[in-house]
């Protein structure tokens, strides 16, 4: 009886330890609301992020973003920006934002609360000291938070922001037509998640992703839609 209560006990610690995860769904986010699209007044903004860099091809993503005339939030990852530091620097130099993803890309449901707080504050504390800006939004690997990173973010005052559209880019399967079918047509407010790295997923599937990212510009462009970074969408919010 007494193993059947422990057994118990430590699957109601589990679950609610994982519940956050949930906001990675639509229906989830009714219990853990996280940002993926801002109700702009009447602006016809929609924010452009990439997960997982800075890495070697960050330049080609900046220089086509620079073409467009387009701004984006890079949702960085700590153990990236330590390889290079010029890299982050050289993004928030040409006008971007840098926000939190993670120190090292694991999930976070594989992680003790412990790993996850170290995690996240060593993650911070790198990207502001070398990028020389606060950061204001925290993104988790896979998008999936558990108990520790859904209070941690709270606690620092990091929003928690996930995306109203991806574009599965990150697949091996996939390919400039496929993003951008995935993707769809955005709306005013959406928030798009992008890869503009290959380091956690398909090898070269960062390609695809910027094969794909100049259409994706022109076509918002001729709806009328303005490219922006995550920032710049609140700054629109009405």
């Amino acid at each position: 009886m007494r193993a059947a209560v422990s057994a118990l006990a430590s699957a109601a610690l589990l679950a609610a330890y994982s519940a956050p995860a949930i906001a990675r769904f639509p229906t989830g986010r009714q219990l853990f609301p996280t940002t993926t699209r801002v109700r702009t007044n009447g602006s016809r903004s929609i924010a452009l992020t990439f997960d997982d860099g800075p890495d070697d091809c960050f330049e080609k993503f900046l220089d086509v973003l620079d073409e467009a005339g387009a701004g984006a939030t890079f949702f960085v990852v700590g153990e990236q920006v330590e390889r290079d530091p010029g890299r982050l620097r050289e993004i928030v130099a040409r006008g971007h934002e840098a926000a939190v993803h993670c120190y090292r890309h694991r999930n976070h449901l594989r992680l003790t609360p412990g790993q996850t707080v170290s995690d996240i504050r060593r993650a911070r504390a790198l990207i502001e000291d070398v990028s020389g800006r606060p950061a204001r939004f925290f993104r988790p690997p896979y998008g999936v938070f558990n108990a520790a990173s859904w209070i941690e973010a709270s606690r620092q005052g990091l929003r928690r922001t996930l995306w109203a559209r991806w574009g599965k880019d990150w697949e091996a399967r996939a390919t400039p037509r496929s993003i951008l079918e995935t993707l769809g047509s955005p709306e005013p407010g959406d928030i798009l998640l992008l890869h503009d790295s290959d380091r956690y997923s398909a090898p070269n599937s960062w390609k695809a992703t910027l094969d794909a990212l100049p259409i994706l510009l022109e076509e918002a462009s001729s709806r009328g839609l303005e490219i922006c970074s995550v920032g710049g969408l609140l700054g629109r919010e009405g």
